[in-house]
């Protein structure tokens, strides 16, 4: 599975820098829905926190750090149960019950950790791209000054 996770990486990296030919910028300071989806591709709930959902920021977060650690866990688990499965040499025995339910509970978790990774990535692409919207107004007003010949002025903008 980390192979996999490691490999579809790596080749989506490659494919998106082989296919672009220009210089590619990396700022993360601007409210894009891109960046937001990035944090939270680094870590999960980064992304909502950025977009200023904190609540559920930490909930993805913990989510995902205890379906990983629980994943982790429940494999090694099973490891050790499978060993002592192995070296008792009785096919019937309850070890291997212990390792089957152990390494299930563990794909379980390990399902549910993918899951909340993706589901942190999307959420926080479409929520900032919904608040970007939602700050694009159709029309504004806006007034200034200007300094150099000491005048107000104003200037109205719609968008068609």
């Amino acid at each position: 599975m980390k192979k996999i996770t490691a490999f579809i990486f790596a080749f989506c990296l490659f494919a998106n820098s082989s296919a672009y030919a220009g210089t590619i910028e990396l700022d993360f300071s601007k409210e894009k829905p891109i960046n937001a989806s990035l944090r939270s591709a680094v870590l999960p709930g980064w992304g909502q926190m950025w977009n200023e959902e904190e609540t559920k920021g930490w909930i993805v977060m913990g989510v995902f750090a205890v379906s990983v650690a629980g994943a982790f866990y429940f494999n090694h688990q099973a490891q050790y149960y499978y060993e002592k499965y192995e070296n008792q040499g009785i096919i019937n025995g309850g070890y291997y019950n212990d390792y089957e339910r152990n390494y299930q509970t563990s794909q379980i978790l390990s399902f549910v950790a993918i899951g909340t990774w993706l589901y942190a990535v999307i959420d926080a692409y479409v929520v900032c791209k919904k608040q970007m919207d939602r700050y694009t107004k159709t029309s504004s007003l806006n007034f200034y000054y200007n300094q150099y010949n000491d005048s107000l002025g104003f200037i109205y903008s719609r968008k068609i």
